[in-house]
């Protein structure tokens, strides 16, 4: 018998310029994109450090085994947990936020488990990306939308407007690119980048410009970066 507990999955719906929105996710803002809208990182876990900090003193002043052990135990679990409480629901009501504006959310595909073991190990698990992603997918499956993981070579470097590539710092917070004129806040550029990607839009190839004979130029457009 058919298990209709469950949702079926619905993956009918293709990822086009008009349906898809691009995001950008990130250390400095949860996530940008593709039309400019930012979500600041809520940081749960480093805003309760120091409750954390505090219960963590106590414990280990206790008797392991103890009934007060037993206790302290309970009270950091609890405190985890509010933590871990906090950031699901911020992951849910992101998800809907994001589903209520496309059909198809376009993401980079990026190594969440490999990124986790560097420096930024912290930071990252605080965002919680890969929960924030299994969640996104699933809402959007069961509502007959759509996630797409696009590869994330040189989403910053590139310029969204004419494709020519760009380098830049990771310091540099702006895309100024000296081949068209744009010039646009970098994660914007590079969550309209993902959302290209994920279309299987060619930039050059849409405006009709040939490499090394010019490039096509618009008026420039800036956002301010943060």
């Amino acid at each position: 018998m058919e298990d209709k507990s469950v949702p079926a999955l619905t993956t009918q719906v293709e990822p086009t310029l008009k349906n898809t929105l691009g995001i950008d996710m990130g250390l400095k803002e949860f996530l940008v994109t593709s039309e400019g809208e930012s979500v600041p990182i809520p940081q749960y876990y480093r805003s309760s450090q120091q409750r954390l900090k505090t219960l963590q003193k106590r414990l280990s002043r206790k008797k392991k085994g103890s009934k007060r052990w037993l206790k302290a135990v309970k009270a950091v679990a609890k405190q985890h947990k509010k933590v871990a409480d906090q950031r699901k629901d911020f992951h849910f009501k992101t998800a809907n936020e994001l589903l209520s504006k496309a059909d198809v959310i376009a993401h980079e595909n990026l190594n969440i488990k490999g990124l986790a073991k560097t420096r930024l190990s912290k930071s990252i698990n605080d965002a919680g990306w890969g929960q924030f992603l299994t969640i996104l997918t699933v809402k959007a499956g069961n509502a007959g939308q759509k996630t797409v993981a696009v590869n994330p070579k040189n989403t910053s470097q590139d310029c969204s407007n004419c494709g020519k590539k760009v380098p830049k710092e990771l310091s540099q917070r702006t895309h100024s690119c000296p081949h068209c004129g744009t010039v646009i806040d970098r994660d914007v550029n590079a969550a309209i980048n993902i959302k290209n990607r994920a279309a299987g839009h060619s930039v050059l190839k849409a405006r009709g410009v040939r490499r090394g004979t010019g490039t096509a130029k618009r008026e420039a457009h800036t956002i301010a970066s943060a």
